[in-house]
């Protein structure tokens, strides 16, 4: 189960219109591992689509200790730690996921660098298999929006609507279930949307 990115003119054009949001048939069989990657926290799922509906089956954080620092040398430091937090969370039956995703980097915004360094951690322990999301691409299509400067998409609409797809970990779960976590839901559920989207194509072409 693989699917090329969005080239950058059809992600924008994507993301300018609203559009209904997804069914639960929308998505693609298979089970896909997801990071929202940053320095500082990186989120990562591991979700399972089939018959039965959408599942997340794990849900896990690396957070490099603050004893790295703020210099340069400190986010290599951190970019390490994110390395081997990748590594470790891809072993055991996440090996066996269909698919990697991670946020491609935005032009503009916040944690710009610290999105590229953890990405490329990610990059590195995939060989490069690891597939690239926009995030303003999954906001339009689970959210049903990108959002504006002046109308913006906020984490509580993320939370909302990554909800309708996916239950929350319980009280007594250890999973935890943040911001991070459910950024990294989203780009695996737009994942698994795309794919689904690409299959319909084929079949009426």
């Amino acid at each position: 189960m693989t699917i090329e990115q969005l080239v950058f003119p059809a992600v924008q054009a994507a993301v300018r219109r609203a559009r209904p949001l997804p069914e639960p048939g929308d998505f693609a069989y298979g089970m896909v591992q997801a990071f929202d990657q940053s320095l500082s926290n990186t989120g990562v799922v591991l979700l399972k689509s089939n018959e039965l509906g959408l599942h997340l089956l794990a849900a896990h954080m690396i957070r490099p200790p603050a004893s790295c620092g703020t210099s340069v040398e400190g986010s290599y430091r951190k970019a390490a730690h994110v390395e081997a937090g990748v590594r470790a969370c891809r072993t055991g039956f996440a090996s066996a996921a269909d698919a990697v995703v991670y946020e491609r980097t935005p032009v503009h915004g916040k944690r710009i660098e610290s999105i590229l360094l953890a990405g490329r951690e990610i990059h590195r322990v995939t060989n490069g298999a690891a597939v690239m999301v926009d995030n303003r691409h999954a906001k339009a299509v689970i959210v049903g929006r990108a959002g504006t400067r002046e109308d913006p998409v906020t984490k509580a609409h993320v939370k909302e609507a990554v909800e309708r797809y996916i239950e929350p970990p319980g009280g007594d779960s250890l999973m935890p279930w943040n911001e991070h976590i459910r950024d990294a839901v989203m780009l695996g559920l737009t994942y698994l949307y795309d794919v689904k989207t690409a299959e319909k194509k084929l079949v009426t072409a």
